[in-house]
């Protein structure tokens, strides 16, 4: 029997597409609970069931054309996660986020949509740190629905180390349109629903259209919960 993988529209990303963090994430999932790298070949459609194969190297979702939309193999990451911003200055980046308009996908997106409600969207808010060049930051408290067993599942938690690598970028500079292409991921411990954690993303690199960058969350104690690497790519600007 083959077996299935199926997006929600819930968990939307650009318009009639999935999530990159929560299709990564998923991904991910198909090989265990070890670090992974992601690599989004297409974008992934919502409530349509596509097939999985596997091999030696890892895994890969195919479309009913046979097309790769996305890949999964098993990856080292290492990352230096810069000084964290205090819970006050999370929260202040939060509502700079807010109030900028600063947001994508019509505020809809799964991961940063303004327009999505709590439980339904995870609402992870990060905006400009005072003070602060190429980072974004924002407060984040799970909600309960997000929750397996007492622990945010660890899709969602994929989900939530995405768009802050974005916004790394676009806090500075007005926004310019750009789609995740990998993302590195490995989460190294649980987060609680309710808990007060900061999400983190900051710049990495740019090269010509290609944005590096990386993202963390960290929970109350401090400590290092998710960890990833992404790439994003700004598509080619369309000829007048």
């Amino acid at each position: 029997m083959s077996e299935a993988f199926t997006v929600a529209a819930q968990f939307r990303g650009p318009p009639g597409s999935g999530n990159g963090g929560y299709v990564a994430g998923r991904a991910a999932l198909l090989l265990g609970d070890g670090p992974a790298e992601v690599t989004l070949r297409r974008p992934m459609p919502l409530d349509t069931a596509l097939m999985v194969r596997r091999d030696a190297q890892g895994a890969a979702v195919l479309d009913a054309e046979g097309n790769v939309v996305v890949e999964a193999r098993p990856a080292e990451l290492t990352l230096d996660v810069p000084p964290a911003p205090t819970l006050a200055e999370a929260e202040a980046a939060t509502r700079w986020f807010l109030a900028s308009g600063l947001s994508h996908s019509t505020g809809l997106c799964f991961c940063c949509g303004d327009n999505q409600a709590p439980g339904y969207g995870l609402r992870v808010f990060t905006g400009k740190v005072e003070g602060r060049t190429g980072v974004a930051a924002g407060l984040w408290r799970p909600d309960p629905a997000f929750a397996v067993g007492g622990r945010v599942a660890p899709e969602h938690l994929w989900a939530a180390l995405d768009c802050a690598g974005q916004f790394a970028f676009a806090v500075e500079t007005p926004p310019a349109r750009s789609l995740l292409a990998r993302m590195t991921g490995q989460l190294l411990g649980s987060v609680e629903p309710g808990e007060p954690c900061i999400v983190l993303g900051w710049q990495i690199g740019r090269e010509d259209r290609k944005l590096h960058a990386g993202t963390a969350i960290l929970g109350a104690d401090g400590g290092v919960r998710g960890l990833a690497r992404a790439l994003w790519v700004m598509p080619r600007p369309v000829a007048a």
